[in-house]
């Protein structure tokens, strides 16, 4: 059963250890370069590198407390595609986004990286599983193909659309921004009867809101950055929330509808792109981005929880009366 204590302490640990390990790194660096006088030398471009490497660093080690402390066990080799998605996905896109990250590496070779990524996540996710077996119930070729490409597609247009924009309109209002639909995720698949896939969301939000707070901070007082940018924020928050809905739909029962909308959500940030509002303060831009997104994601918590009050809260019901019954004997 949830136990939402149990996911607030480990959504504050991933979060304080994500915001030490990227405020600590990038103090360093600033210290560093105040002491040696090497301001022009390092430039703008490698203080961007150092940046993205920290958030790296914190979103991993932060994930690994985070799912530490809610004793999600993970087996190796996965046997499931929620152990997929957190020992073979989430570190490959922190492998990406760390080597799109360093200054001698192409634009077009780190996006040559991501969308290879992309394309083969979902094959990644569905190893092994009914799907692509022999099995009466598994797909056909064509169903196999045309479902792999869909998805693969689907991931590789959001990850591209919201990274353009965070080059065109830098800030931190996109990585929060996806935390919303991400921790929406979490809870609909929840509510949809699948608990260990939900809380795997937790303690992704909590690091990804510690990171972008922290690498904002820093990177604005120690560097004077006029424009914040955080690639890998945005590539592990894209490619997680794709994972857990994935894994609900597929493993779970979240349905295609609720899948869709909570991963398309993100891309309604585009409308401030609008000449109205494009040039508008940025915490109005990033507050219309939230709110843009928060509309559609509360409509599908809305509709979930009907859902389950309809059909799983009944079931849920008889199960502990059963066991109160059981422990009164």
């Amino acid at each position: 059963m949830p136990e939402p204590l149990l996911y607030l302490k480990a959504m504050g640990a991933a979060a304080i250890v994500s915001a030490i390990i990227v405020l600590t790194m990038v103090a360093t660096l600033a210290k560093s370069v105040e002491i040696r006088g090497k301001t022009h030398a390092l430039g703008e471009r490698g203080y961007m590198t150092w940046l993205n490497f920290s958030c790296v660093l914190g979103i991993g080690l932060g994930l690994v407390v985070g799912y530490r402390m809610v004793s999600l066990r993970l087996a190796w080799p996965p046997v499931n595609g929620l152990d997929r998605f957190l020992t073979i996905t989430v570190p490959l896109a922190l492998g990406i986004e760390l080597i799109a990250g360093f200054q001698n590496v192409p634009r077009w070779v780190a996006w040559l990286l991501r969308m290879s990524l992309a394309a083969t996540i979902p094959r990644i996710l569905l190893h092994g599983s009914v799907y692509l077996s022999d099995a009466p119930e598994g797909w056909t070729p064509w169903q196999t193909g045309m479902a792999l490409v869909v998805c693969g597609a689907l991931l590789a247009g959001v990850w591209s659309l919201l990274s353009w924009l965070s080059q065109r309109s830098p800030g931190s209002s996109i990585p929060l921004a996806l935390c919303l639909p991400i921790l929406c995720a979490g809870l609909t698949v929840m509510m949809a009867g699948y608990i260990k896939g939900g809380l795997a969301a937790f303690p992704l939000v909590a690091t990804l809101v510690a990171t972008t707070i922290g690498a904002r901070l820093m990177s604005k007082r120690s560097f004077a950055l006029a424009n914040f940018r955080a690639p890998a924020i945005v590539g592990v928050g894209v490619v997680g929330l794709f994972g857990l809905l994935f894994v609900g739909h597929f493993f779970g029962r979240l349905s295609t509808g609720y899948a869709l909308a909570i991963l398309l959500s993100p891309l309604l940030c585009w409308v401030t792109e609008m000449p109205q509002l494009r040039h508008r303060k940025p915490w109005l831009v990033g507050s219309v981005r939230l709110v843009l997104i928060a509309i559609p994601l509360l409509v599908v918590l809305a509709a979930a929880k009907r859902d389950f009050d309809r059909d799983m809260a009944p079931l849920l019901g008889k199960i502990a009366a059963a066991s109160r019954s059981a422990a009164g004997r």
